[in-house]
């Protein structure tokens, strides 16, 4: 099931604001408000998603120049002779978001270790959620300007 974006909007701020409100350091290593930057990151990201959720979801492959011994069936041709193979991937991450990463319930709970453990979970090199973001960053360029998205208006103290 796809979570709205106004939920993932309203679950994100809501850790945003905890790890602004929070008096002790959350990780011993980073400030909370790089922290809070990392949140607000992937918000901005889940609402350009969510504007373009079509684009983010069928990503083509980039073209090369032969199709060696693949099949030309799973390819199409350009005008300029080079392939392009036909499948898509995602760099979706909105329905990977509620609960897996972010969960009011957890939250609510216990807050600091909540906020410290999703922020440890989106900083593993093997993530998927960070690695969506960084490959959607590259592969869509176009349309992932931060400035354009009004999460991008949240102040965060340094």
């Amino acid at each position: 099931m796809m979570t709205s974006f106004e939920t993932i909007d309203k679950v994100i701020r809501t850790y945003i604001k905890s790890v602004i409100k929070i008096d002790e350091q959350i990780n011993k290593f980073v400030p909370n408000s790089h922290i809070a930057e990392t949140y607000k990151l992937v918000l901005i990201y889940a609402e350009q998603e969510s504007k373009n959720q079509d684009l983010f979801s069928n990503v083509k492959h980039h073209p090369y120049d032969s199709i060696g011994t693949n099949n030309p069936d799973n390819y199409d041709r350009l005008e300029d002779g080079r392939f392009l193979n036909k499948e898509t991937y995602s760099v979706g991450i909105n329905h990977l978001l509620i609960p897996d990463y972010f969960d009011l319930k957890r939250l609510k709970n216990d807050t600091v270790n909540e906020l410290h453990s999703t922020y440890k979970k989106l900083r593993e090199k093997k993530d998927i959620v960070r690695n969506n973001i960084l490959l959607g960053r590259i592969e869509l360029s176009d349309y992932t300007h931060p400035q354009f998205s009004k999460s991008y208006k949240i102040k965060i103290k340094k």
